[in-house]
């Protein structure tokens, strides 16, 4: 991949490795510590993400809106 993305761009997953559509994606942008000015950007399903947030996080509903199709 060159770097730049668009709609047709698939990505991995941080979480397992396999890929999927950018538009798909959960998108984590992480700092090294609250000083940082630069940030990495990652990607990852949707329920990958929610499975590894301990249950007592509050999450955005948009988290869950795949879960029916994913079953």
């Amino acid at each position: 991949m060159d770097g730049q993305l668009n709609n047709n761009s698939e990505v991995m997953c941080c979480f397992c490795g396999n890929y999927l559509p950018l538009k798909d994606a959960l998108v984590l942008s992480i700092y090294p510590n609250i000083e940082s000015k630069e940030s990495q950007q990652l990607f990852s399903h949707k329920n990958h993400f929610v499975e590894r947030v301990v249950k007592s996080i509050p999450l955005h509903p948009d988290f869950f809106e795949d879960e029916d199709e994913s079953e």
